[in-house]
């Protein structure tokens, strides 16, 4: 027998050893071993050898996690409700310890399964943090009962309690927590003046000496060793003046501390501080009282040089292997971390959006904001990401808290778990990784000097560029560079030399040497490099005075950068930057403001002039302009990730409808009407869920008080939706749905409030002949919301909705499936294109209809609880679960495929530019499509093949879920 057939062979023996003796635990613990129970646990026990001897100990936790699953996340709301159902009462100490261990043993199993069936590190890092949050809640609910039964409660000198706040740190403050992390930890209350009370009489302890009480409860709750494990490890040592300062600190005295001794360390671990449990609100306020300390107005470079002092002296300290260890070894997972904290600290003063304590979220910001480039902000982000799985890996399998890569058996176990053919291949991949972060660390030194960009490598390139010759620049393209660039972009190039005074032209050579380079590597660097030179070369083409816009450039090489990625990331924005130069202003406005729509419409329609010659046509630009700006702020921070796909839709819903607040408005007084008409907003506007590119869903109801008026309040409805819709040189404006108005195509644009209840029999006598709505027409009505016009008139619209779609029940089951079945078969293009597939990410199987569908349905179904009538898809299944109409499981499939589908709709439309909603196999632009949706490549799969294989696995889900909720 060959070696290679002897080891087959002892591993399948050893497998079925395994599978024996899981089997046998199974039965003795009276637990059914059934295939998949086992199938999971072998494949645990053999990528985590350490999780073996658990499994073997506690055979009811993977009967557990069998039944919780390994596909759905469970966020802090999840995990919250789970473990308060565990606990039970809380005034039993021991018993709040031993079921707080167990829980979070096996959260902490469950999510080491979800990260070896291939959920990214960052997403197990997110729900490790939750799940950490979630815990030290528990512990300081627990450690508050006991000391207010104990001493009383600390109240200031107003007589309220003294707020108290835990704050996470380090990989817990950036929700990227290891398996095996300790959780770092500052605990602040907010003043020493006051007392502590136990009913009418006042204890004997200080109010600092509560605190600290309350601080050791919790560590002793989470840090203590028991027969059920520890919680999670504590350290306390970031608190000021570190192991010899006190537990806990007031905050007067914590701004003392780093006034008077705190060192560039401290700032670099407050950038990563976020308030995790107590008093948010007074941890919010703790950390921006903070904020002077930490984030400087002045822009020091010579922070970076420090930055990598205090790598070099942590790695002098490492005991062992240095070029084994992933986290302090040279280029390690702490060097790509000071990288990002570097440059946070360096512009954080001047840049507030880049403020974020989590490592990938502050890359794209410090990308979206100029300060990186897109590639290398990419190969930070890919770089990161390796070493984290890894470190994963290793503190999975071994069960310990360690960063060094292990030798022998271990590692071609945890070699193969990666997706590698053996140990030797994971150590080149991790010693190319690892070159590739230390080159990043160190070329910050070289930028202490932000113009320092060198020029003589492409001088041969700027002179070919200079002749013109379209071949000798490709040529010299070639020669520039390692990556080729397509043939398109050497002509691009040649468009951005066109005029001297264009930013590549002769002129412009002449007046600034660094322009140039840092422009060409910019482009090179963005993530389309053929599409962000080609609409730079149409932005130039455009503008009147390009002079004024490259000077912009030479003094500010931020813009340059953060121009050229959003030009190479978003063909949508990217576009609209092109059309309107003048949204270039956007990169210096900073983040979003709550009333950024009413400042920008209200700043455009007061510009202009009330003796203009065509106040309509004055008032359409005033409100596309508005929009166009509102867009582009929004797009800009959804990609800088500085913004939700949730906010961001709210956002632009916001807009939608004080557009057409202000347009019918304008429309009303110009037929001299005061009031008497109201705009009812369906669809996802009704939810505030639109998109970028959505129509707007909207019908016209009058008060039909005076039947004379009729017609005048058709015409002005007509005169509304002319004012959103019609073309303008100012920008598009909105494309209007009428389609869901009583009787749809074939009803009236504006029907009185009469009409629309008799239409939907309200107040009309059951067994009347007259004409009803359809069950689908009452369904649509679960989305109906005044969105503009007489308000009180909109309330009586909603009385009758409400009336119609709640409180007769929702249609059979069986009715409503039918439709779903006939809009996917008639409305989508799902299907086989050659051998290529095609997926609608909206009316496709298991797309965004599924979940509206099962979620309306619910909501008919218990329309008597006035607790589920919402528009938002969203609140109404948190609310439907909050009632118990809609189970865990079920829940947590629908909110997920939800989420993901809506993020991945958005994001479509902001790279491509188009209102498609479909994502097709082989299709241009899918990888970065699916980077932007967060996945990467990996030994095992591509990011494109992620993106299509999480789509197939994220709908199969959702449609079951929707036809368990029908019961179909």
């Amino acid at each position: 027998m060959s070696e290679s057939a002897s080891k087959k062979e002892g591993a399948a023996r050893a497998e079925l050893e395994l599978r024996t003796k899981i089997s046998d635990r199974l039965k003795e613990v009276g637990a059914l071993p059934s295939s998949e129970a086992l199938d999971l646990g072998v494949l645990l026990s053999t990528a985590y050898p350490a999780l073996a001897l658990e499994l073997l100990a506690r055979p009811h936790d993977l009967v557990a996690l069998q039944r919780l699953g390994t596909k759905t996340a469970r966020d802090a709301r999840g995990l919250r409700k789970a473990i308060l159902s565990t606990l039970g009462d809380m005034s039993d100490a021991e018993i709040v310890r031993a079921r707080l261990r167990r829980f979070a043993h096996r959260e902490k199993l469950r999510i080491a399964a979800r990260e070896l069936l291939d959920h990214d590190v960052d997403v197990t890092a997110r729900e490790l943090s939750d799940l950490a949050d979630v815990c030290i809640e528990v512990a300081l609910a627990e450690a508050e009962l006991w000391a207010n039964e104990r001493f009383g409660v600390p109240v200031g000198v107003s007589g309220t309690r003294v707020p108290f706040s835990v704050i996470g740190m380090g990989k817990l403050g950036g929700r990227e927590l290891n398996a095996g992390s300790d959780v770092d930890l500052l605990m602040f209350y907010e003043t020493d003046e006051g007392e502590v009370r136990k009913g009418h009489e006042v204890s004997s302890e200080s109010v600092h000496g509560y605190f600290t009480r309350i601080t050791q409860r919790i560590t002793k709750t989470l840090d203590d060793v028991t027969e059920d494990g520890v919680v999670w490890r504590v350290d306390l040592r970031l608190r000021p003046e570190g192991s010899r300062g006190p537990l806990v600190n007031s905050l007067a005295a914590a701004e003392q501390y780093y006034e008077t001794w705190g060192r560039t360390w401290e700032r670099a671990a407050l950038v990563r501080a976020r308030p995790v449990a107590g008093d948010l609100a007074f941890g919010k306020r703790m950390l921006e009282a903070l904020s002077p300390f930490v984030w400087r107005r002045e822009v020091n470079p010579r922070i970076a040089h420090e930055m990598i002092q205090l790598v070099r002296r942590a790695r002098a300290e490492i005991r062992g292997e240095q070029e084994r260890d992933l986290k302090l070894g040279t280029g390690g997972i702490r060097e790509a971390e000071f990288f990002v904290q570097s440059l946070q600290l360096i512009w954080g003063g001047r840049q507030p959006s880049i403020r974020s304590p989590n490592t990938l979220l502050a890359l794209r910001r410090l990308r979206a904001r100029g300060l990186v480039t897109d590639r290398e902000g990419r190969e930070v982000a890919d770089d990161y990401l390796a070493l984290r799985r890894a470190e994963h890996r290793i503190q999975f399998a071994t069960g310990l808290q360690t960063h060094v890569l292990p030798t022998g058996p271990l590692l071609e176990v945890i070699a193969k778990s990666m997706g590698h053919r053996n140990g030797a291949d994971l150590e080149r991949e991790l010693a190319k990784t690892r070159a590739r972060v230390t080159k990043r660390l160190e070329s910050l030194l070289a930028e202490a000097d932000e113009h320092a960009v060198g020029t003589s490598e492409f001088e041969p390139l700027f002179a070919a560029v200079g002749q013109g010759d379209e071949n000798e620049v490709k040529a010299a393209l070639e020669d520039a560079f390692e990556s080729p660039m397509s043939p398109d972009f050497a002509r691009h190039l040649l468009a951005l030399s066109k005029r001297p005074d264009f930013p590549l032209g002769s002129a412009t050579r002449d007046r600034s040497t660094e322009l140039g380079p840092l422009l060409l590597r910019s482009l090179v660097d963005a993530a389309d490099p053929d599409q962000a030179a080609r609409l730079l070369a149409a932005f130039f083409a455009r503008v009147q005075t390009p002079s004024l816009y490259v000077k912009a450039m030479m003094d500010d090489p931020a813009a340059v950068r953060g121009i050229v990625g959003l030009l190479g990331a978003s063909a949508f924005l990217g576009e609209a930057l092109v059309a309107h130069p003048e949204l270039t202003e956007v990169f210096g406005r900073g983040p979003l403001t709550p009333d950024v729509v009413r400042v920008a419409i209200e700043g455009e329609l007061a510009a202009v002039a009330p003796d203009a010659e065509d106040p309509s046509e004055s008032f359409v630009g005033a409100l596309r302009r508005a929009k166009r700006r509102v867009t582009m702020d929004v797009g800009v921070a959804d990609l800088a990730g500085e913004m939700g796909t949730r906010a961001a839709t709210l956002l632009l819903s916001d807009l939608a409808d004080e557009t057409l607040e202000r347009a019918t408005a304008f429309a009303l007084h110009e037929r001299e009407l005061s009031s008497g008409l109201a705009v009812i907003a369906m669809g996802k506007l009704g939810g505030r869920e639109i998109g970028y590119g959505s129509d707007l869903d909207i019908f016209f109801v009058y008060d039909g008080v005076d039947e004379d008026k009729s017609e005048a309040y058709v015409r002005t409805a007509q005169r509304v939706l002319r004012l959103l819709s019609t073309p303008h040189g100012d920008g598009p404006g909105y494309e209007l749905d009428t389609r869901l108005r009583p009787s749809g195509n074939h009803g009236l644009l504006v029907v009185s409030l009469t009409a629309f209840a008799r239409y939907h029999g309200v107040g009309v006598p059951a067994d009347s002949d007259e004409l009803r709505a359809e069950d689908w027409e009452r369904q649509a009505l679960v989305r109906a919301r005044v969105c503009a016009g007489d308000r009180a008139l909109g309330a009586s619209v909603l009385r009758i909705a409400h009336e119609a779609a709640y409180e007769r029940g929702a249609p059979p089951a069986e009715k409503v499936h039918h439709l779903r079945m006939r809009m996917e078969r008639e409305l989508t293009t799902e299907r086989l294109v050659g051998d290529r597939r095609r997926f609608d990410l909206k009316v496709g199987r298991g797309g965004i209809v599924d979940v509206e569908f099962a979620t309306q349905w619910l909501q008919m179904k218990h329309g008597h609880d006035r607790r589920v009538r919402t528009t938002e898809t969203e609140t109404a299944m948190a609310a439907l679960e909050a009632c118990g109409y809609l189970n865990a499981r079920d829940a947590e499939t629908l909110r997920e495929g939800y989420l993901t589908l809506r993020r991945l709709e958005q994001r479509l439309r902001v790279l491509h530019g188009t209102s498609a909603q479909l994502v097709e196999e082989g299709a241009p632009g899918l990888a970065l499509l699916a980077r932007r949706m967060g996945l990467r490549d990996s030994v095992k799969a591509t990011a494109v093949d992620a993106l299509l294989s999480r789509y197939s696995s994220l709908t199969n889900d959702v449609r079951n879920a929707y036809m368990h909720v029908l019961g179909v």
